[in-house]
Protein backbone atom coordinates (compact mmCIF):
# COMPACT_ATOMS: atom_id res chain seq x y z
CA UNK A 1 0.00 0.00 0.00
CA UNK A 2 0.87 3.69 -0.80
CA UNK A 3 -0.13 6.53 1.39
CA UNK A 4 -2.01 9.55 -0.53
CA UNK A 5 -0.44 12.84 0.44
CA UNK A 6 -3.05 15.44 1.27
CA UNK A 7 -1.03 17.61 0.12
CA UNK A 8 -2.10 19.62 -2.74
CA UNK A 9 0.36 19.79 -5.58
CA UNK A 10 1.96 23.03 -6.42
CA UNK A 11 0.69 23.83 -10.12
CA UNK A 12 3.33 26.93 -11.74
CA UNK A 13 2.26 30.34 -12.36
CA UNK A 14 -0.95 29.73 -9.66
CA UNK A 15 0.30 32.19 -7.43
CA UNK A 16 -2.53 34.69 -6.14
CA UNK A 17 -1.40 37.81 -5.57
CA UNK A 18 -2.75 41.52 -5.67
CA UNK A 19 -1.81 43.80 -8.37
CA UNK A 20 1.62 46.01 -8.34
CA UNK A 21 0.30 49.18 -6.48
CA UNK A 22 2.36 52.25 -4.49
CA UNK A 23 2.07 51.19 -0.90
CA UNK A 24 1.63 54.37 1.53
CA UNK A 25 1.33 53.66 5.64
CA UNK A 26 -1.51 55.57 6.62
CA UNK A 27 -0.50 55.67 10.08
CA UNK A 28 2.17 58.14 11.77
CA UNK A 29 5.21 56.95 12.75
CA UNK A 30 5.67 55.19 16.59
CA UNK A 31 7.37 57.11 19.22
CA UNK A 32 9.57 54.32 20.68
CA UNK A 33 11.88 57.06 22.36
CA UNK A 34 11.81 60.48 23.40
CA UNK A 35 12.88 63.47 21.74
CA UNK A 36 15.83 64.05 24.35
CA UNK A 37 16.81 60.69 23.74
CA UNK A 38 16.75 61.38 20.25
CA UNK A 39 18.81 64.35 20.85
CA UNK A 40 21.21 62.24 22.70
CA UNK A 41 21.87 59.72 19.82
CA UNK A 42 22.59 62.88 17.49
CA UNK A 43 25.07 63.97 19.04
CA UNK A 44 26.71 60.89 19.92
CA UNK A 45 27.11 60.43 15.93
CA UNK A 46 28.51 64.09 15.82
CA UNK A 47 30.98 63.57 18.62
CA UNK A 48 32.36 60.54 16.55
CA UNK A 49 32.56 62.15 13.11
CA UNK A 50 34.25 65.29 14.83
CA UNK A 51 36.60 63.09 17.15
CA UNK A 52 37.16 60.01 15.56
CA UNK A 53 36.53 60.50 11.78
CA UNK A 54 35.65 57.72 9.02
CA UNK A 55 38.12 56.52 6.68
CA UNK A 56 37.89 57.14 2.88
CA UNK A 57 40.53 55.14 1.01
CA UNK A 58 39.67 56.82 -2.28
CA UNK A 59 41.76 59.94 -3.05
CA UNK A 60 38.70 61.49 -4.90
CA UNK A 61 36.54 61.36 -2.14
CA UNK A 62 39.03 63.16 0.43
CA UNK A 63 39.81 66.22 -2.03
CA UNK A 64 36.06 66.32 -2.43
CA UNK A 65 35.43 66.38 0.81
CA UNK A 66 38.71 68.58 1.56
CA UNK A 67 37.05 71.28 -0.78
CA UNK A 68 33.19 70.83 1.13
CA UNK A 69 35.28 71.61 4.52
CA UNK A 70 35.84 68.45 5.93
CA UNK A 71 39.47 68.27 7.85
CA UNK A 72 41.19 65.60 5.84
CA UNK A 73 44.26 63.78 7.23
CA UNK A 74 46.25 62.31 3.78
CA UNK A 75 48.67 60.26 6.00
CA UNK A 76 45.93 58.42 7.97
CA UNK A 77 43.46 58.55 5.33
CA UNK A 78 41.11 60.05 8.15
CA UNK A 79 38.61 62.60 7.48
CA UNK A 80 36.79 64.63 10.22
CA UNK A 81 33.38 66.40 9.94
CA UNK A 82 32.31 69.47 11.84
CA UNK A 83 28.72 68.65 13.00
CA UNK A 84 27.32 72.79 11.48
CA UNK A 85 29.25 70.98 8.08
CA UNK A 86 26.93 67.85 8.61
CA UNK A 87 23.93 69.85 9.08
CA UNK A 88 24.22 72.20 6.48
CA UNK A 89 25.20 69.19 3.59
CA UNK A 90 22.20 67.07 5.35
CA UNK A 91 19.98 70.05 4.83
CA UNK A 92 20.41 69.65 1.52
CA UNK A 93 18.57 66.50 0.68
CA UNK A 94 14.87 66.30 -0.53
CA UNK A 95 12.45 64.92 1.80
CA UNK A 96 10.88 63.27 -1.17
CA UNK A 97 12.09 62.26 -4.74
CA UNK A 98 11.34 59.50 -7.14
CA UNK A 99 13.21 56.82 -8.92
CA UNK A 100 12.81 55.87 -12.67
CA UNK A 101 12.43 52.37 -13.74
CA UNK A 102 12.27 50.87 -17.27
CA UNK A 103 8.33 50.38 -16.97
CA UNK A 104 7.20 53.72 -16.12
CA UNK A 105 4.37 52.39 -14.17
CA UNK A 106 7.03 50.66 -11.76
CA UNK A 107 8.30 53.99 -11.09
CA UNK A 108 8.51 54.54 -7.13
CA UNK A 109 7.75 57.30 -4.74
CA UNK A 110 10.76 57.69 -2.31
CA UNK A 111 10.03 59.34 0.84
CA UNK A 112 6.72 60.83 3.04
CA UNK A 113 4.73 57.93 4.56
CA UNK A 114 5.34 56.09 0.95
CA UNK A 115 6.60 52.18 1.83
CA UNK A 116 9.01 50.48 -0.55
CA UNK A 117 9.52 46.67 -0.25
CA UNK A 118 12.67 45.90 -1.57
CA UNK A 119 14.64 42.31 -2.12
CA UNK A 120 17.44 41.75 -0.20
CA UNK A 121 21.19 42.91 -1.99
CA UNK A 122 24.83 41.11 -0.64
CA UNK A 123 24.19 38.03 0.84
CA UNK A 124 27.53 35.83 1.16
CA UNK A 125 25.91 32.27 0.05
CA UNK A 126 22.83 31.17 -2.43
CA UNK A 127 20.47 28.97 -0.75
CA UNK A 128 17.07 26.91 -1.34
CA UNK A 129 14.85 24.03 -0.42
CA UNK A 130 16.40 21.97 -2.68
CA UNK A 131 20.29 22.15 -2.84
CA UNK A 132 20.68 24.16 0.89
CA UNK A 133 23.67 26.73 1.08
CA UNK A 134 25.98 26.94 -1.72
CA UNK A 135 27.81 29.83 -3.50
CA UNK A 136 25.96 31.48 -5.94
CA UNK A 137 26.14 31.33 -9.72
CA UNK A 138 25.15 33.95 -12.75
CA UNK A 139 22.47 31.42 -13.84
CA UNK A 140 20.98 31.13 -9.97
CA UNK A 141 21.22 34.96 -9.72
CA UNK A 142 19.25 35.20 -13.03
CA UNK A 143 16.62 33.08 -11.58
CA UNK A 144 16.41 35.23 -8.55
CA UNK A 145 16.21 38.51 -10.76
CA UNK A 146 13.17 36.98 -12.17
CA UNK A 147 11.18 35.55 -9.15
CA UNK A 148 11.68 39.59 -7.94
CA UNK A 149 9.97 40.52 -11.45
CA UNK A 150 7.64 38.23 -11.21
CA UNK A 151 6.28 39.54 -7.06
CA UNK A 152 4.17 42.23 -7.20
CA UNK A 153 4.83 43.35 -3.97
CA UNK A 154 8.39 43.60 -4.18
CA UNK A 155 9.02 47.24 -5.74
CA UNK A 156 12.79 47.82 -5.99
CA UNK A 157 15.77 44.69 -6.69
CA UNK A 158 17.97 45.39 -4.04
CA UNK A 159 21.58 45.79 -6.02
CA UNK A 160 22.16 41.83 -6.46
CA UNK A 161 21.29 39.01 -4.43
CA UNK A 162 24.75 37.50 -4.02
CA UNK A 163 27.96 37.18 -6.29
CA UNK A 164 27.66 35.15 -9.12
CA UNK A 165 30.94 33.39 -7.70
CA UNK A 166 31.63 31.44 -11.52
CA UNK A 167 31.88 34.96 -13.22
CA UNK A 168 35.75 36.86 -13.04
CA UNK A 169 35.67 39.46 -9.59
CA UNK A 170 36.68 42.36 -12.19
CA UNK A 171 33.78 42.61 -14.45
CA UNK A 172 30.85 40.78 -13.03
CA UNK A 173 29.08 43.65 -11.95
CA UNK A 174 28.61 44.22 -15.92
CA UNK A 175 26.52 40.87 -15.93
CA UNK A 176 25.09 42.17 -12.93
CA UNK A 177 23.66 45.40 -14.59
CA UNK A 178 23.06 44.00 -18.07
CA UNK A 179 20.62 40.84 -15.93
CA UNK A 180 18.94 43.42 -13.72
CA UNK A 181 17.85 45.60 -17.28
CA UNK A 182 17.12 42.57 -19.04
CA UNK A 183 15.11 40.86 -16.31
CA UNK A 184 12.98 43.22 -14.33
CA UNK A 185 11.77 46.23 -15.47
CA UNK A 186 11.25 47.71 -12.05
CA UNK A 187 13.83 49.98 -10.17
CA UNK A 188 17.43 48.21 -9.29
CA UNK A 189 19.87 49.34 -6.86
CA UNK A 190 23.63 49.94 -7.93
CA UNK A 191 26.48 47.48 -6.84
CA UNK A 192 28.13 50.64 -5.60
CA UNK A 193 31.81 49.02 -4.92
CA UNK A 194 34.18 51.83 -5.85
CA UNK A 195 33.95 54.34 -8.12
CA UNK A 196 34.67 52.18 -11.66
CA UNK A 197 31.45 49.97 -10.56
CA UNK A 198 29.09 53.01 -9.81
CA UNK A 199 30.18 54.70 -12.95
CA UNK A 200 29.01 51.75 -14.71
CA UNK A 201 26.30 51.59 -13.47
CA UNK A 202 25.55 55.10 -14.00
CA UNK A 203 26.52 54.43 -17.67
CA UNK A 204 24.59 51.70 -18.35
CA UNK A 205 21.53 52.67 -16.68
CA UNK A 206 21.79 55.72 -19.37
CA UNK A 207 21.58 52.86 -21.93
CA UNK A 208 18.59 51.10 -20.00
CA UNK A 209 16.58 54.33 -19.71
CA UNK A 210 17.55 55.88 -22.96
CA UNK A 211 18.50 59.10 -21.00
CA UNK A 212 21.53 60.87 -20.09
CA UNK A 213 23.82 62.12 -17.47
CA UNK A 214 22.23 65.64 -17.10
CA UNK A 215 18.58 64.27 -17.46
CA UNK A 216 19.80 61.36 -14.80
CA UNK A 217 20.64 64.35 -12.30
CA UNK A 218 16.91 66.24 -12.06
CA UNK A 219 15.16 62.76 -13.22
CA UNK A 220 17.39 59.99 -11.09
CA UNK A 221 17.07 56.09 -11.13
CA UNK A 222 19.79 54.62 -8.89
CA UNK A 223 20.13 54.44 -5.52
CA UNK A 224 22.89 52.42 -3.57
CA UNK A 225 23.77 51.70 0.06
Amino acid sequence: MTRRSHRERRVANTIEQLPWRDVVNPYGPTKVISDEQVERIIDGAFSVLEKQGMRFLEPGSRKQLARDGADVNEDTLMVRFDRNLVREKLALAPEEFGLQARNPEHNLHVGGNHVIFASVGGPAFCNDLDKGRRPGSYAEMCDYLRLIQSLNIVHQEGGGAFEAMDLPAETRHLDLYLAQHRLTDKNCQSYALGRQRTIDSIEMACIALQTDRARLMSDPALLAI
